[in-house]
């Protein structure tokens, strides 16, 4: 008999948790699982990626400002019976704070449903704990309700365990990606501009927030170019940073060598195309745009922030992990630039490296483990 399960989640946004979720909802063996997808908002890009055997419904049409704020007016209890109101043999909470407060009120007594909570963001402070919730003690107790908790990387297993020890099942799945997909998109020609061999074109890739370090990747564009460099800087995403980061670029006065892509349906024509793609983020838990640049064939350097040495190894074996600190990031970053081998080598590694993030072998690990509840 197949298992009923039901993934829960704030938005399909062009996040990179929201694409991973749309790819391990269509890659779950349909013989095997009856797949729902539930936001609690209808919203986001992601959507379209849906494969039609996924049964997909929002509790609310849009997204209503401080949502978080408002839905503490119900307990976990309420919104359970308010959001979930079907019978479900696996319901998930893919991300943390208010999907996991809904889903940590699933009723125990007479319920064959299990609760997981798929956590994907390094927990680094007590406010970031109870972010969502009432209170700690609310936190613990939805938390405390799941049957399992699931990381995507060891890095955010370590930091969560700091507040909350799992008494029950603990595990750690990687992200998966749709591989293939990822590879062909790829070969495209990028849509809506063209990119000059001649240059030395890197990148960053998310959403247009402070959280990912786009100011600081700007300075570098600053001091790659005094250095004579022919560097040009595409920031592949969009949101509500934009505006303002356009204007830090017309006043450092590189706005001819910046280009602000927006929001692509096909990233992977220009990441692909890019010599070098950069993360300068504050904190990541596992990079889906880290995983995908290999995936590319293009080289990584990034700060060392959750999942990245166990993306590029310990050792920078495939890839440059760097102190989170700007001059360190930028010599990096420069000497891609000004060493051919060097580059060279990394893309050589980016290639071999991208191989071990195929689909097949993540998307079992997923399902042995639903499977197993």
């Amino acid at each position: 008999m197949k298992k009923r399960i039901l993934f829960l989640i704030h938005d399909l946004g062009p996040g990179g948790a929201e694409k991973v979720l749309v790819n391990l909802a269509n890659g779950l063996d349909k013989e095997k699982f009856d797949v729902s997808l539930r936001t609690l908002f209808d919203w986001g890009p992601n959507r379209q990626a849906l494969s039609p055997d996924v049964r997909y419904s929002a509790w609310v049409s849009r997204n209503v400002p401080a949502n978080s704020h408002w839905m503490k007016l119900w307990t976990p209890q309420q919104l359970y019976r308010k959001i979930i109101p079907e019978d479900f043999d696996i319901v998930v909470s893919f991300l943390e704070g208010p999907c996991a407060r809904v889903a940590g009120g699933c009723p125990v007594s007479g319920n064959a449903t299990k609760v997981v909570s798929w956590i994907h963001t390094p927990i680094l402070s007590e406010a970031k704990f109870t972010e969502g919730f009432r209170s700690r003690g609310e936190a613990e107790s939805c938390y405390g309700r799941a049957d399992a908790l699931v990381f995507v990387s060891g890095d955010v297993q370590q930091a969560f365990i700091r507040y909350f020890s799992p008494k029950k099942r603990s595990e750690v799945l990687y992200n998966i990606y749709d591989s293939e997909r990822v590879r062909a998109l790829a070969r495209c020609e990028p849509e809506g501009f063209e990119m000059d061999p001649g240059r030395s074109d890197w990148c960053g890739v998310g959403k247009l927030v402070p959280l990912k370090g786009w100011t600081r990747m700007l300075e570098i564009q600053k001091k790659l170019r005094e250095e004579g460099l022919p560097a040009h800087f595409y920031l592949i995403g969009d949101g509500p940073q934009r505006k303002e980061l356009e204007q830090k670029a017309a006043e450092l006065e590189i706005s001819d060598s910046v280009t602000f892509t927006g929001y692509l349906d096909n990233p992977y024509a220009v990441l692909s195309r890019c010599m070098l793609y950069v993360c300068a983020s504050e904190r990541e838990g596992f990079s889906t745009a880290a995983v995908e640049s290999l995936l590319c064939g293009t080289p990584v350097c990034t700060v060392d922030v959750g999942g990245m040495k166990e993306i590029l190894g310990l050792g920078n074996e495939y890839g440059v992990v760097t102190p989170n600190d700007d001059e360190t990031l930028y010599a990096a970053v420069s000497r891609f630039m000004k060493d051919a081998a060097f580059c060279g080598f990394y893309t050589e590694r980016a290639e071999e490296r991208g191989k071990t993030f195929e689909k097949e072998s993540a998307l079992k690990a997923a399902e042995d483990f639903l499977l197993s509840l």
